[in-house]
């Protein structure tokens, strides 16, 4: 029978099916398999990769159209040399905190995301000055869609 369980692994969700098999897993996620090992008397497991990297999240259907990605310079959660802070992965904004003339701190939360039914904190990368939310609360947003500018 197979189960599901979802973990984090460096701040992005994950929800993967599991069998068990003796010593063996098989890990099912998105549609692939993964063949794990388990060792007696061992922390660590042997798992075969995937062959490529794997796919972005769809957007659910009805969802407004997704504003243009930034440069891939940029990675997802940071704010590039232009202040714009992107979205760490695919959510809907459930929360705004901060709006344009507030003053953030490094680490500080700025937004709150739903994502997988789970409340993901969007921390500000750097200290300053809001000067612009581009987006607002029910806004279904990509993973690196730009939500704010912080100078």
């Amino acid at each position: 029978m197979q189960k599901k369980i979802q973990f984090e692994l460096e701040g992005e969700t994950y929800e993967v099916g599991v069998q068990r098999s003796g010593d063996r897993l098989t890990l099912t996620y998105q549609g692939k398999s993964y063949s794990v090992s388990l060792l007696p008397n061992r922390v660590e497991s042997r798992i075969s990769p995937p062959a490529q990297p794997r796919p972005a999240a769809p957007v659910p259907q009805g969802s407004p159209p997704a504003a243009q990605a930034p440069p891939p310079a940029s990675p997802p959660g940071n704010v590039d040399s232009s202040g714009a802070l992107y979205a760490p992965m695919t959510g809907v904004i459930k929360e705004i905190k901060v709006g344009p003339g507030f003053t953030v701190e490094e680490g500080q939360v700025v937004m709150i995301m739903e994502a997988m039914k789970m409340d993901i904190d969007v921390p500000s990368p750097c200290s300053g000055v809001v000067a612009e939310v581009a987006v607002k609360v029910g806004d279904t947003v990509n993973a690196s869609q730009q939500l704010m500018v912080i100078q």
